[in-house]
């Protein structure tokens, strides 16, 4: 049985012989403390370890403006850079140790911003650039190798947000809402697009969704929000998908989605990840709410990794029983930080596969 295999029977709560074990990266920062620990220069952790993790392709066209904007470096210090990327943003980048770019503008600060945006890099007239004259046979390979297969289903939220930045993004759904709406529009244009000619090549094991719609304690919009302009488009791209017979999905966002979760389960996206249980996205609850209409992906404390071999043996055995019901891969709920040592990182793979070798 092949790892791919395995995650799709896991999805669907059959047996398995083992659950595959799913890895996310360790932070720059983290690399550089595990070299001072042991870990040789150089080496992938996971090699080192001789363990094997879940591989998957992105077999997407590009969601991102297009053509991309002008990246332009404007300063660089000892300790930092600032620049303007592909999204036409200008960014504050640090050097001296892994963080999120500081945003300091945004290309989009009024209605008419988002118009010229959407003229110039959201046109329907790019979309066979999107997928360029390479698509094809990398699609086609990518089916020839036995990864799992994923799609974009939609960055709706992530577009807006990343063209205006979350506060002015929020005013626009009010300021400007047909403007959002054709933004919107443009998008599952090329989502739909993108299903319509990769199902003709290879068979697609996941849609992708990557939002990071939520923060803390709940979304970033407002559910009322989400249902007029995202859940349409999300159901359109999910009624597309089963339509060639896909039915699972892979919803990447940080934060607390319990709000917007029935929703989304009701359009058909029925898989989320990371689960950060730091923002009450706990693997335990969620099943106890949602029963096994949602499957999960992430959901490991990685505060507790931190802690040491007790809290990792304790996190271990209080998802265990998840694990062993199904549609649950559990993983650190995102990357994994630099307060993670070495040793404690070893040793929570070898507790995390001896957790899924139980399905045996």
């Amino acid at each position: 049985m092949t790892d791919r295999e395995r995650f799709l029977r896991v999805m669907h709560y059959q047996p398995v012989d083992n659950v595959p074990l799913h890895t996310v990266g360790p932070w720059p920062d983290t690399l550089e403390r595990w070299y001072h620990e042991g870990l040789p220069r150089g080496m992938d952790v996971h090699d080192y370890l001789g363990v094997t993790p879940l591989t998957m392709r992105n077999i997407s066209g590009n969601p991102n403006p297009y053509p991309p904007f002008e990246e332009r470096v404007l300063e660089e210090h000892d300790d930092a850079v600032i620049a303007t990327d592909s999204w036409g943003r200008t960014v504050h980048l640090f050097k001296s140790h892994t963080s999120m770019p500081e945003w300091l503008d945004f290309p989009v600060k009024s209605p008419e911003d988002l118009r010229r945006v959407i003229d110039e890099h959201y046109s329907s007239e790019h979309l066979e650039a999107r997928f360029g004259p390479a698509w094809e046979a990398q699609v086609r390979q990518a089916g020839e190798t036995g990864d799992l297969l994923l799609i974009d289903g939609g960055q709706f939220y992530w577009t807006l947000r990343s063209l205006a930045g979350v506060e002015y993004a929020s005013y626009l759904f009010y300021d400007a809402p047909e403007l959002v709406d054709t933004l919107m529009e443009r998008y599952v244009e090329f989502t739909l697009e993108g299903i319509r000619r990769a199902a003709e090549l290879v068979h697609i094991d996941l849609i992708g969704f990557g939002e990071d719609i939520g923060f803390k304690t709940g979304p970033l919009i407002s559910p009322a929000m989400f249902r007029e302009f995202i859940l349409p488009r999300y159901r359109r791209v999910m009624d597309a998908a089963h339509a060639v017979g896909t039915t699972l999905t892979w919803y990447d966002s940080d934060g607390d989605l319990r709000q917007l979760l029935p929703d989304l389960l009701d359009v058909g996206i029925n898989g989320i990840a990371p689960c950060e249980v730091a923002a009450n996205m706990d693997p335990v609850a969620l099943r106890q709410t949602f029963g096994r209409d949602l499957r999960m992906i992430g959901g490991v404390d990685k505060r507790l990794v931190a802690e040491g071999r007790a809290a990792i043996d304790a996190e271990m055995a209080r998802l265990q029983p998840v694990i062993d019901d199904g549609g649950f891969l559990p993983a650190i709920d995102h990357s994994v930080p630099a307060d993670i040592s070495f040793a404690d990182y070893c040793y929570f793979i070898e507790q995390l596969q001896r957790a899924l070798d139980r399905n045996r």
